[in-house]
């Protein structure tokens, strides 16, 4: 095999992306997770694990036409509600701005690397924090745990006209790891949002410890073990860590005889990352 062909299989097994290894209730999926140490939920082909994709045990399965009755969407919609309700994972939009899975021992190195120093209000008054995201969290730390239409209620975005501004802002906090869903109610359908403060306070504490080179070093080095390659560029894109941070992370690893750095294989773009057992043959 070429040096591609051989991280594509190391891919294929560490992705669970093969029927034998294919992830089949809360049990395998829970190990999957803190095997990978995060990953993706529904989107497959973004570069790291995907739990549907695990589900179905092959390579980036397509969408179906009627995703209502796909068995490996249902399992993940369920399991996302079952793992994070027992705080066995974090689950929120968290990679490339999808729905992800963080397991618990990543879990502070990411909000080391996502959580702003100062806080929300922080964010808010050096213009980094939208009007309607502030006003929600102003409402979850004032009042605790609410319901979706509570959050619209409270920060005045209940009128339809304000649905987008309000979608907008709960992605925002997800992404800055400020707010989270922690329950899914179906009758009628509506989420319960929380702050990361309340919901995660160990994640935080560790948080709070952590350096912000130590943080990134261990999300990188986990995501090389198990994706094999990949370029510090994309890593950082992908991650949401800053370049230098990610480089510095690539040099230890090099440093410690586990990588080798601006590496090219052939068939693929640039310049990459890759685990030391495969860039002999790259």
């Amino acid at each position: 095999m070429t040096t591609l062909q051989c991280l594509e299989a190391h891919r294929d097994y560490y992705f669970r992306r093969t029927r034998s290894r294919r992830v089949t209730n809360e049990k395998t999926a829970l190990a999957f997770i803190n095997e990978v140490g995060f990953c993706a939920g529904f989107t497959a082909g973004l570069g790291v694990p995907c739990l549907r994709e695990a589900i179905v045990g092959a390579r980036e399965p397509a969408l179906p036409e009627h995703i209502q009755h796909d068995h490996a969407i249902g399992m993940t919609w369920r399991l996302k509600d079952e793992l994070a309700a027992k705080r066995l994972v974090y689950y929120g939009k968290a990679i490339a701005g999808r729905p992800s899975f963080i397991a618990r021992d990543l879990l502070g190195a990411f909000l080391r690397l996502r959580v702003a120093p100062g806080g929300y209000r922080r964010l808010y008054t050096n213009g980094m924090l939208s009007h309607c995201a502030k006003l929600v969290m102003d409402a979850l730390v004032k009042r605790g745990a609410a319901e979706t239409r509570a959050l619209k209620l409270t920060s005045g975005y209940a009128q339809p006209k304000s649905r987008a501004a309000f979608d907008r802002a709960m992605k925002e906090l997800q992404e800055k790891f400020l707010a989270l869903k922690v329950e899914e109610r179906y009758e009628p359908f509506t989420y319960v949002w929380d702050t990361m403060d309340h919901r995660w306070p160990d994640a935080m504490r560790e948080a709070r410890e952590l350096s912000a080179r130590e943080a990134a070093y261990r999300v990188v080095r986990r995501y090389l073990e198990v994706a094999g390659f990949g370029s510090e560029k994309s890593v950082a894109r992908l991650l949401a860590i800053p370049p230098s941070l990610v480089a510095s992370a690539t040099h230890r690893l090099e440093r410690e005889r586990r990588i080798k750095r601006a590496t090219r294989i052939e068939s693929y773009p640039g310049e990459v990352s890759l685990l030391l057992k495969y860039a002999e043959s790259a």
